[in-house]
């Protein structure tokens, strides 16, 4: 199967969940991820999914399940200790301060950055539905989302049945403030809207490429830049980066000021992602090399969708908050991270350790887990 035939069936069966979730009156719901994890020190971390154990259909959105990794160097991974899958499709990963925040289609998993504690969430937008996340933040620390519309009923990435030729749109959202990534509302206008005629447009990415912002769009099996001055306004086309070599990007800046660019290619019944180095990742390359196949970290045959990040703190945000609008699910791990008595950061967090259930608590002066 080709590139392009992967990413409109995934595309098309994507609609169909969105189309359910509306009409049982659902948003995007975080599924748990049981267990602490072992807190990623690597200075790049990477989001993806690969296809769930004993799937027959990996195209399917509901076959998907969403992965954590991390890189010293941006080019060889491995899975991040403890992290444990759950059902989930084209993630984004992004850190602010103390929390890890991984979006997808099926809600926010947070990681607390000091215990490897894991909390789950819903994520809503006040107009309308969102698939292909991909996370940036604005200077006062409030993170913005930057997403494909969901259309009831329909493939949001190709034009209706019948049509001749669509518009299209990459639109963005600003987190609420206090709701810690599980509410957003709708920025005026659009970021890219284009008028289509045939294949698709999706899975946007948005990085800063140390000059002006990047926001990619896979077309099928090719990946087109646009640029703006601001990170909320107008992108203008700029050129193809991948003509056919690859499709559902991600940029991020390395260390040394190069752009990496991050796709995923189909060949010979696998998927693997790919990557390349630019000056501005905005001109067109012309081969990507294999940097993470599922087969070289024991998961089948699929690994899709990199969402990318900086493992660092970034910007702080005073004002935004907890959310109430959380299940915990963290556990003690084996170095005793949760525990009775052990340190933690956020006054008010809840989680489990073994058995118990904890919440973190001043303890003269330091936070500490207590029972609850």
């Amino acid at each position: 199967m080709t590139m392009s035939s992967r990413l409109m069936t995934r595309a098309q069966r994507r609609s169909l969940l969105i189309a359910c979730a509306i009409a049982l009156g659902l948003v995007a719901t975080a599924a748990p991820a049981a267990g602490a994890v072992t807190v990623p020190t690597q200075p790049y971390l990477m989001s993806f999914h690969t296809c769930a154990p004993g799937a027959t259909d990996c195209n399917n959105p509901a076959n998907h399940i969403v992965q954590l990794a991390q890189s010293a160097d941006g080019a060889n991974w491995s899975l991040v200790g403890g992290w444990q899958s759950y059902k989930g499709s084209v993630p984004d990963v992004f850190r602010r301060g103390n929390t890890l925040y991984v979006f997808s289609t099926s809600g926010l998993t947070r990681v607390d950055m000091s215990s490897g504690a894991t909390t789950t969430a819903a994520v809503s937008l006040n107009s309308g539905t969102y698939v292909d996340p991909s996370l940036a933040q604005l200077p006062d620390g409030r993170l913005i989302l930057f997403f494909l519309p969901g259309i009831p009923g329909q493939d949001p990435a190709q034009c209706g049945a019948g049509q001749t030729s669509c518009v299209r749109e990459i639109k963005s959202a600003v987190e609420v403030a206090g709701s810690d990534g599980t509410r957003f509302e709708l920025d005026s206008g659009a970021r890219i809207s284009e008028t289509i005629t045939t294949g698709a447009f999706s899975d946007p990415d948005i990085f800063f490429n140390g000059t002006e912002w990047v926001l990619y769009v896979s077309r099928g099996p090719s990946v087109h830049a646009y640029t703006s001055s601001s990170l909320q306004g107008s992108y203008t086309f700029r050129g193809v980066v991948s003509n056919g070599a690859g499709g559902v990007p991600a940029g991020i800046q390395l260390a040394d000021g190069a752009i990496a660019t991050y796709v995923h290619t189909s060949a010979g019944g696998s998927t693997d992602i790919r990557r390349a180095t630019s000056a501005t990742g905005v001109a067109a390359i012309a081969s990507f090399q294999t940097t993470l196949t599922a087969q070289s970290i024991g998961l089948g045959a699929h690994a899709e969708s990199p969402g990318l990040a900086l493992n660092t703190a970034g910007i702080s945000c005073a004002t935004c908050g907890s959310s109430s609008n959380t299940t915990t699910t963290a556990v003690a791990s084996t170095s005793g991270a949760v525990r009775v008595g052990g340190l933690c950061t956020k006054a008010g967090a809840t989680a489990i350790a073994g058995k118990t259930k904890v919440v973190c608590k001043k303890s003269g002066k330091k936070l500490a887990w207590v029972k609850r």
